[in-house]
Order: C-alpha cells, then sequence, then structure tokens
C-alpha cells in the first residue's frame, strides 16, 4: 500500500512538472480573451498618454524626456520609452530634404528615416526579429508615426507578433513596442490598434 501510495505519488508530481512547463511555454493554455474596456495611462512628466486595456499592469517612471512605461498581461506586453537624439536627428533630416518647399512622399519624411534607424535595435533586442512589409503612416495625435508589424521568437521556441511604432512628438521621440504571443496576435491586434491610436500628449502631473 505504501509503495502504490508513493508511486502514483511520485507520478503525480512529474504530471505537475510538464503540465508547468507546458503552460510555461505557452502551449495548452486557455484562449486570451480581447480586451472590452479602456483604462488611461499618463506618463509622469506628460510626454505622452494613451489608453490601455483595463486590468492589465500598467508601471512607469522617469522624467520629462526619458520617461518610459511598462504596461503588461502575462506574457503580453506594451513598451514605451522616449528620448531627444531621435528628435533631434528628424530634425536634421527635415533640414536635408524638402528645402524647396514641396510635400515629400512618406519614404522621405523625417519620422520615416528616425523609425528606420531603429530597426537595428529591434533586431538585437528580439530573437529572430523580422518586420512584415513595409512601415505604414500612423494617425495619432501626439505626432508624425510609423509603425511595423513584426514577428520574433521566444527563448522556448515560441512565437511573437507585434507591433514596432515610432513618434515624433513635439521636441520628444516616442519608441511603442507591443508584443503578444503568436497565438494571440489575431485576438489582440486590435486592442494594439486602439491602444496605438490614443497615443498622445499627456498633462504634465
Amino acid at each position: 500500500m505504501t509503495r502504490d501510495w508513493a508511486s502514483r505519488r511520485v507520478v503525480g508530481s512529474l504530471i505537475l512538472v510538464v503540465c508547468g512547463l507546458i503552460y510555461f511555454v505557452g502551449c495548452g493554455s486557455a484562449p486570451v480573451a480581447a480586451p472590452t474596456s479602456y483604462a488611461s495611462y499618463n506618463s509622469p512628466g506628460g510626454t505622452f498618454a494613451l489608453e490601455y486595456p483595463e486590468g492589465w499592469q500598467a508601471n512607469g517612471g522617469g522624467k520629462r524626456g526619458l520617461e518610459w512605461a511598462k504596461i503588461t498581461s502575462g506574457p503580453t506586453g506594451i513598451h514605451l520609452d522616449t528620448g531627444v537624439a531621435a528628435s533631434l536627428m528628424g530634425d536634421i533630416a527635415g533640414s536635408l530634404s524638402g528645402s524647396d518647399g514641396q510635400e515629400l512622399p512618406p519614404e522621405l519624411e523625417p519620422i520615416h528615416e528616425v523609425h528606420m534607424a531603429g530597426l537595428e535595435a529591434a533586431q538585437k533586442e528580439y530573437s529572430g526579429y523580422k518586420e512584415v512589409g513595409e512601415p505604414a503612416v500612423l494617425d495619432v495625435r501626439l505626432g508624425p508615426a510609423r509603425t511595423s508589424e513584426f514577428t520574433a521568437s521566444t527563448t522556448f521556441g515560441g512565437g511573437l507578433h507585434g507591433y514596432r511604432t515610432t513618434i515624433l512628438g513635439h521636441d520628444k521621440s516616442v519608441h511603442v513596442v507591443c508584443f503578444c504571443p503568436e497565438s494571440d496576435w489575431k485576438t489582440l491586434q486590435p486592442a494594439f490598434d486602439h491602444v496605438l491610436s490614443t497615443l498622445k500628449r499627456g498633462q504634465e502631473e
């Protein structure tokens, strides 16, 4: 009796370990629910504000010009950071093109050049990073913006899917990365679209 009980206990423990590993790598977990309501986030210095899915965890900090935010729900995230360098680069690019006063095509606008300059950093940060198609023009209140859809891989072999977005807002640049497991992309893509569409200048606290 004791030996049978011990055997069952070992088998039970192994099952729990295997189930834990399956959950950890994102296989066999319940389908994610599409967000139905949104909360507001305002960076402390007012560099940016946006709406994000209610119930997700939002943290942020920094000072004006160097602010950041991380909004997460399990393996899904929305990461934002700001800087001055890219914005200055945009000013320089603008002074070197379109000097005749004519409207520039999208691929020659300063924001496009700044966005493309961030590609190498994204490739270093995410394993197997690949962008899908060409950058798209994004209409947001914060400023000129470009967004690229991308796929990447994780340490345990799972796939990621998301957006890499760059905005030139006033004298700052804002970089946003939205990502989720590949299996959740179709469900969460509309939520990411909503988040990006609500980007605007915040109120300084």
